[in-house]
């Protein structure tokens, strides 16, 4: 296992065994994750309560703001997650999909809570020295997304508040209409919940 798989396995067992101290280390909840520490910001994002249904739904039979408006015809499932900004339920930052000219999606961050506080918030936690640079707002963190079987297959999702990409990443639909994401590293798994939260088409 790598440093970094031997981390993620260690903040896990804290959280279970130690769940006072994995509070503490996770500094106060009102912080940005840009003023807690790494390991505060994989604690904070493990221990968020979630209420949302896991349960996949084809998105044939969701149905959302852009699908009952007079003279739009409704989009073919695979674009269905397009045309909206979705926003995180664990940790805040927002979402827009945008269709490539090969037929796959991008996943690309249009907000986050920095973005009230600086100009210009950048990757700072980024493995690679040469891109903490970057700016945070328009990053692409997925790319080459795939539509499969009411599902979209991402071959990858870098986690900016981390810095770390996940080795594989699923999109679908709950029946509120929810996006939910999961993401696949080192034998672990996590899942999101992105709620639609504005309409841009």
């Amino acid at each position: 296992m790598s440093n970094k798989g031997t981390y993620i396995l260690s903040v896990a067992v804290l959280m279970i065994v130690f769940p006072g101290q994995a509070a503490m280390m996770a500094q106060d909840t009102q912080r940005s994750h840009t003023e807690r520490s790494g390991i505060g910001n994989i604690i904070h994002f493990f221990s968020q309560p979630v209420n949302y249904s896991k349960d996949p739904v084809h998105p044939s039979l969701v149905t959302l703001p852009l699908d009952t408006i007079p003279g739009i015809a409704p989009a073919g499932p695979a674009d269905k997650i397009l045309g909206y900004i979705w926003e995180s339920q664990r940790e805040a930052g927002r979402t827009r999909f945008e269709k490539s000219e090969n037929g796959t999606y991008i996943a690309r961050i249009v907000w986050t809570p920095e973005t009230a506080l600086e100009e210009n918030p950048k990757d700072f936690r980024n493995p690679d020295k040469s891109l903490r640079d970057r700016p945070l707002v328009g990053m692409i963190y997925s790319s080459g997304i795939e539509y499969k079987d009411g599902k979209w297959i991402a071959p990858y999702m870098y986690h900016p508040n981390f810095g770390i990409t996940a080795n594989k990443g699923i999109f679908f639909f709950n029946e509120d209409g929810d996006l939910i994401v999961r993401g696949y590293k080192w034998g672990f798994s996590s899942t999101e919940c992105y709620k639609l939260v504005e309409v841009i088409r």
